[in-house]
């Protein structure tokens, strides 16, 4: 979110419970009147910029897109080719997102995510194409050959804000679905094979995510496939 996105609320909230403070000193002198106009006024104010630094709050959580960039390097270590069982480690290259690790069983990995695009007035205002990861999960080469396997998953989302554990979820849900700034929401996955010490690198784009090899055994890996 660009800087705008932020300025703008927290100016908007400062000046409502400015505006509020000015009300409080209306009453205490005795000024019903000012002090009943300045406090509908602040209150307004407060509560515009309120919902707007909530709404950016839940907006931050996605990395901007401008073009293409890195989203994560995937790494996968054998644990049990026999089985099919492997250990795929999730780092993250856009941002400091703690490294995570998965066990998967199958033949391939498989991301997925959202992407989210926003009016062009929203990206005036610096708030571009943005993503997030939300899980991986096993895939097999073929249905017929994933019939009857466990999935196997782990959880790639990132924590809400905290703010949000004191705003209840349906005030959330209403601000970002009548907040006009989002054109459309879909969601995206890529897939890769599992290879002992392949390596690859997911991409997002325009269009969503794009995943490549990054080393030997991931090329191998990815030309065996196809």
């Amino acid at each position: 979110m660009g800087a705008a996105g932020w300025v703008i609320p927290a100016i908007v909230t400062g000046l409502g419970v400015a505006v509020l403070v000015s009300a409080l000193s209306h009453f205490v002198a005795g000024r019903m009147g000012h002090g009943a106009r300045h406090s509908v006024f602040g209150l307004i104010l407060a509560g515009v910029g309120g919902a707007g630094l909530l709404l950016g709050l839940n907006t931050v959580r996605y990395a901007r897109l401008t073009h293409e960039g890195p989203v994560a390097e995937i790494s996968v270590k054998a644990l049990d080719p026999a089985d099919n069982k492997y250990t795929v480690t999730v780092k993250r290259l856009d941002s400091d997102i703690p490294v995570q690790s998965c066990a998967i069983q199958g033949d391939e990995w498989l991301i997925a995510g959202e992407v989210q695009k926003w009016k062009p007035w929203a990206n005036m205002l610096g708030l571009d194409a943005t993503y997030s990861l939300d899980q991986i999960v096993n895939k097999y080469f073929t249905a017929a050959r994933g019939n009857g396997k466990l999935i196997t998953a782990c959880d790639l989302t990132e924590p809400p804000p905290a703010a949000n554990k004191y705003v209840p979820s349906q005030w959330i849900k209403w601000l970002e679905d009548n907040s006009f700034t989002r054109d459309r929401r879909f969601g995206d996955a890529n897939f890769m094979p599992l290879a002992d010490g392949a390596v690859y690198h997911l991409l997002i784009t325009q269009s969503g995510f794009n995943s490549e090899p990054a080393n030997d055994v991931a090329k191998a890996a990815t030309e065996k496939r196809i």
